[in-house]
């Protein structure tokens, strides 16, 4: 029996099953049921590698060329043989778009939306039943241990946030092949034989024998959908305000403190939430990469360390100099990797400025001047002839333009030079502060409020006029 879960408002419905289980026109139906009680969002949370492999079979000369590579890797897996790197890098893929697709489920859920999904992911059992892709891959080595190791993590994290209720649709397998000739079987056996073994962090799955006339599969779908909604009654005043976020509106405040390393920006954006968190509701944001403090601590090491961070040094530098090349599909999925971290952590700070909170962060992502030492989308500084890599890029260059687009209420650009940038921060690249020294004046961030701060002075002198210039804006 769905029980209500703590904290929640609203419900999040989960229909999970294995292709041809009829989970589209279920949730069509379940959708129109929910959206005439109370606003509703359907999200799909599946990896859709499939649809994407079977829109690419119809294009000439690249359609025969995926389609033959599917089937090698499909008979790779069957006869237990090493999965290819292809192979792994493209599930890597497919998994961070679903962590996305995920993140933008809870804005929408947090903004007082009830969910409905098309699939749950799981960090129970890997493989193409919504679980962790790497994990289920015969493929060892350390670049493949790391990845999958920070794929189940990010897939632990999703599978804590459980729904309400699981609705399963259990299906055979001549049944989901008769309604779906065109998906390979052998895939299809093996989710209906991982759909069993699933679960969802402890919530309650309803089992509907899918293979049963529609009516009657829609009739117990509906009866569950009805008793979770009992538990969270919509208010005939309850109404979810687009046009206020189409708009710009929201319930609370962003303000992003930016500029080169040394400039003062965690300090000040540390102090001001502190300051101020008796008189408003204050949340701090940290938006930027840590790939720089992460490759400090590794030069730190004993013995190895200074020859491991000189190599990531060196490959970072060639990754943010335009004219050079990409060192490496690894390199490439790294960077990757921390702007996808990067988007998550954009995601809780949209979510508290909606939900009514200050946030002020440190640092900003742009969209504007690429490089991640300008927290700007990193693969789009050097060059790549590999598709995979470009695929990277624009992938990661839709994520900066979806994080552009929602505006601080006031930027404030803390400048300083970056000979005294360096004095501050004497374990810093010197270089690359120097080109963020000299980049960032020339960021609108989307042509948001902006306003300049000599960051040269005092740490005392730059936190008093932050303050002043919070309140000139009205925004304290």
């Amino acid at each position: 029996m769905p029980q209500p879960v703590e904290g929640r408002h609203q419900p999040v419905i989960a229909l999970v099953g294995c292709d041809g289980s009829g989970k589209s026109t279920i949730g069509e139906a379940l959708l129109a049921q929910l959206r005439a009680e109370r606003p509703t969002a359907f999200c799909h949370l599946g990896k859709q590698a499939g649809n994407f492999g079977r829109a690419l079979d119809s294009v000439p000369f690249l359609g025969p060329y995926v389609r033959g590579k599917s089937k090698k890797e499909t008979a790779r897996t069957q006869s237990g043989k090493q999965a290819s790197a292809l192979a792994a890098i493209c599930s890597f893929i497919f998994s961070m778009r679903r962590i996305v697709r995920f993140g933008c489920m809870r804005v929408k859920h947090e903004r007082g939306l009830a969910i409905l999904t098309d699939r749950y992911p799981q960090n129970v059992v890997p493989g193409p039943m919504d679980g962790p892709s790497l994990a289920a891959l015969n493929r060892d080595g350390m670049g493949m241990r790391l990845f999958s190791k920070i794929e189940r993590a990010l897939y632990g994290r999703m599978a804590r946030f459980r729904p309400d209720v699981v609705i399963r649709l259990n299906v055979d397998l001549a049944t989901a092949l008769q309604r779906k000739p065109d998906h390979v079987p052998y895939k299809l056996a093996r989710k209906i034989e991982d759909l069993s073994q699933v679960e969802f962090a402890g919530a309650p799955i309803v089992d509907i024998d899918a293979t049963a006339p529609l009516a009657e599969v829609l009739t117990q779908a509906k009866e569950t959908v009805r008793k979770v909604l009992a538990l969270y009654p919509a208010p005939a005043t309850q109404r979810v305000d687009r046009s206020s976020h189409k708009n710009g509106r929201r319930a609370g405040i962003l303000v992003a403190l930016v500029g080169c390393d040394g400039s003062g920006k965690s300090s000040i954006s540390e102090y001001l939430v502190e300051h101020f968190a008796t008189e408003k509701p204050m949340r701090y944001g940290y938006l930027g990469l840590g790939s720089g403090d992460l490759g400090r601590r590794i030069g730190r090491l004993p013995l190895i360390g200074p020859a491991v961070e000189k190599k990531l040094n060196s490959k970072a530098k060639k990754a943010r100099t335009k004219g050079e090349k990409i060192p490496g599909m690894l390199t490439a999925i790294v960077m990757f990797t921390f702007s996808a971290i990067r988007y998550r952590r954009f995601l809780r700070v949209k979510r508290a400025v909606e939900a009514g909170f200050f946030v002020v962060t440190d640092r900003y992502p742009q969209a504007e001047i690429s490089g991640h030492q300008c927290d700007g989308p990193g693969l789009s500084t050097a060059y790549s002839h590999n598709p995979f890599i470009r695929l990277l890029a624009w992938l990661e260059r839709g994520l900066y333009r979806k994080i552009a687009q929602f505006k601080p209420d006031l930027v404030i650009l803390l400048d300083v030079d970056a000979e005294t940038a360096f004095q501050r921060k004497p374990d810093h690249d010197k270089e690359a502060m120097q080109a963020k020294a000299t980049l960032m004046p020339q960021i609108t961030f989307n042509h948001a409020q902006l306003e300049v701060i000599d960051a040269r002075q005092s740490y005392e002198a730059v936190q008093e006029q932050v303050v002043t210039l919070l309140r000139k804006h009205n925004l304290i």
